[in-house]
């Protein structure tokens, strides 16, 4: 399954050439149209009240992109979480991707009395905000108009929508978008022919962006993507720009912490199964350590003994000094501490730096007052 989606990545990308890649193409491209008018439909229902939207008691932000891969939607959720938690008790749920099983009703994955759920319930990115900010409120639900009356019977009065920007069902009071700055309009193309979830022109619904890993392009790339955003949505309130910061490595095992510099010169056996998996590369990359190998997992991939055995071995086989992956994969492979034992096993903890984060959290708040003003009136 995963070579058949690489394959079809170099496709999209180009990558691939002849008769059969051409004729891929246009299926894609058909497949796309109709995808496209799908998304389209979807929304208009839903603007024209044929599907009914809800509306939750309490503020809600929802964070989101239009590509898929990832954006840093994770971190942005925790800075979000611990700069507006500081006035709001905050609830954040999310479909929780990733997890084995679908869930029918909202699913409390952790409040301040405790951690209700594994990550194999609870899903990677939702578990791993979980277990690091034990003083909010975590709610896996598909349906999230359930999740938000869930939130709020829990003492939410604000919250925060994971993954939100294609989910109408639940009104919001912002909409903030991420967009990564090395792939701002991948391929400019609707699923399948491109990555894009939905056509660009949904951005005009966007009340804010985030361009994320901006220190990876130089400033005119910068500006002539922030000048494209504003094309699309000229009445929104700006764009701001991010950075990735490397915090440290920690062991998996012991969770015994290690500087960033501890990597510099390091031969690195890595793995990862996220929606960007070459801008973990290029985090490795960053720190002066030598990657060895580097082996790739479908997004989301719940890993099982027998893949933790095999890695293992390819670990050994490499002779790296360490291995290396993602938070949001380590999550997943806590249960296998004692077959991991003392092994040098790390993963990266990263963190998102907002360049403009108090201009960012004062529009956030104007926007909230606005909501709290309009409800007295």
């Amino acid at each position: 399954m995963l070579y058949l989606q690489k394959y079809i990545e170099k496709i999209i990308r180009g990558e691939k050439t002849g008769y059969l890649a051409a004729v891929l193409k246009w299926l894609l491209f058909l497949l796309s149209l109709f995808y496209s008018c799908l998304a389209k439909l979807r929304y208009y229902l839903y603007q024209h009240n044929i599907l009914q939207r809800k509306k939750a008691e309490v503020p809600v932000i929802s964070i989101g992109n239009l590509a898929t891969g990832g954006t840093g939607k994770t971190p942005f959720v925790a800075f979000l979480a611990e700069e507006l938690g500081k006035d709001y008790q905050i609830a954040i749920i999310s479909r929780g991707y990733g997890a084995e099983k679908e869930v029918v009703e909202p699913f409390l994955i952790s409040d301040q009395a405790g951690l209700y759920a594994a990550a194999a319930q609870a899903g990677d990115e939702l578990f791993m905000l979980a277990r690091n900010n034990s003083e909010l409120i975590f709610i896996r639900s598909a349906e999230r108009a359930a999740g938000a009356k869930l939130a709020v019977e829990k003492g939410a009065d604000l919250i925060l929508l994971d993954d939100g920007f294609q989910h109408y069902q639940l009104e919001r009071d912002l909409d903030i978008v991420l967009i990564d700055a090395l792939r701002p309009f991948d391929q400019a193309k609707v699923l399948p022919a491109g990555f894009l979830r939905e056509p660009a022109t949904a951005l005009k619904r966007a009340d804010l962006f985030l361009l994320t890993r901006s220190d990876n392009v130089d400033w005119n790339q910068l500006k002539a993507i922030q000048d494209s955003l504003l094309e699309y949505s000229p009445d929104n309130d700006g764009v701001f720009t991010a950075v990735t910061e490397l915090k440290g490595c920690i062991s998996v095992a012991g969770q015994e912490k290690k500087a960033i510099d501890f990597l510099a010169g390091k031969k690195v056996f890595a793995f990862s199964g996220i929606g960007s998996p070459t801008a973990f590369k290029k985090s490795i990359e960053i720190t002066g350590a030598r990657l060895v190998s580097y082996k790739v997992f479908a997004d989301h991939y719940n890993y099982q003994q027998e893949d933790l055995l095999t890695l293992l071995d390819q670990y050994s086989a490499s002779q790296a000094d360490l291995i290396l992956t993602t938070e949001k994969d380590a999550v997943k492979l806590f249960d296998f501490a004692e077959m991991i034992g003392d092994l040098p096993f790390y993963y990266l903890q990263i963190a998102m730096e907002i360049n403009e984060s108090a201009q960012l959290i004062e529009v956030i708040k104007n926007k909230l007052a606005l909501r709290k003003a309009r409800h007295k009136n």
